[in-house]
This record gives structure tokens, C-alpha cells and sequence, in this order.
């Protein structure tokens, strides 16, 4: 709507609508686009799969993120694997584990104790990204039995 003055008249036209003002473009990042397109995928969800190569022996992988919200589950699936009475050693691989806190590297300290316990060898795949650097950083890494892959751990239990 439109006003003017024309001498002490006020004149209005109601056929044309001044527009709203727009609000600013939200301003993109980057990785924005890319999350759209299936690029990459911030999953915060953990997956959890367990294999048993020999008898007596799990591995238990990790995908995703150890934080407070799944260290409970993590500690409860190590806490049923170690009270097994057929197990000799298990194996914990975080190489694909993108992101681990406090709570993550206290619960490997607590499964290690309960391990050593039971007479289980525990063994710990830090990989080679942020498990390792927080293990390295604090120092958990020395009191716990870490290997680069599966298949070392298995022939460091295996040797006598």
C-alpha cells in the first residue's frame, strides 16, 4: 500500500503492495552441500558387531562414538562377554570409532581390571586416529595390551 500527500488530501493506492523485507540468506558451510548430497554422514549412532574367530575367543568392533550415552551399553555387552565361562580372550577393535570421551576410556580400564580378574586376556585395537591419541595422551594405553590389528592380538594370545 502506497500513501501520499497531496495538499492536505491523503491519496491512497491499494492496487499496489510494497513487499516485505526479506530476512538475510542463512549464511552455508561448506560441508553443508556436501551432507545434502550423501558426501558424508554425521552419525552419532554406534554399532556394535561381535565375531568369534576360534572358540574361546570374541571380537567386539566398534563404528561411531563412545561417549556417556553409550558407554553403558558398551560396558554391559564387555561385562556378558567376560562373565562367559568359555572365554579365553577378548579382542575390543575401535579402529572405526570416530570419537571416544572420558567415559570410553574409563570403561576400557574397568574392562581391563574385570579381565585380569576373570583370567581373560583382554587385547584393545586403539587404530590409528582419536582412541589412540586419547589413550596415548592420558596414558590408559600402557596399562592396557594394544595391537594394530586382529590378527596380531590373536597370535600374541596364541603364543605361549
Amino acid at each position: 500500500m502506497i500513501t501520499s500527500r497531496t495538499g492536505s488530501k491523503a491519496v491512497v493506492d491499494n492496487d499496489t503492495e510494497a513487499a516485505p523485507p526479506r530476512p538475510p540468506a542463512p549464511t552455508r558451510h561448506s560441508w553443508e552441500g556436501e551432507l545434502a548430497h550423501g558426501a558424508h554422514r554425521l552419525d552419532p549412532a554406534l554399532r556394535i558387531s561381535i565375531q568369534r574367530p576360534d572358540p574361546g575367543i570374541a571380537v567386539i568392533g566398534m563404528d561411531g562414538e563412545i561417549d556417556l550415552s553409550t558407554a553403558p551399553r558398551i560396558t554391559e555387552l564387555i561385562r556378558q562377554r567376560l562373565t562367559a565361562a568359555v572365554l579365553h580372550a577378548l579382542v575390543i577393535d575401535l579402529h572405526k570409532v570416530s570419537f571416544i570421551d572420558t567415559a570410553g576410556a574409563e570403561l576400557l580400564i574397568r574392562a581391563q581390571r574385570r579381565a585380569e580378574q576373570r583370567g581373560i586376556e583382554l587385547y584393545v585395537l586403539p587404530g590409528s586416529g582419536c582412541v589412540k591419541r586419547v589413550l596415548e595422551l592420558t596414558g590408559i594405553d600402557a596399562g592396557l595390551n594394544c595391537h594394530d590389528s586382529v590378527d596380531t592380538a590373536l597370535a600374541h594370545h596364541r603364543r605361549p
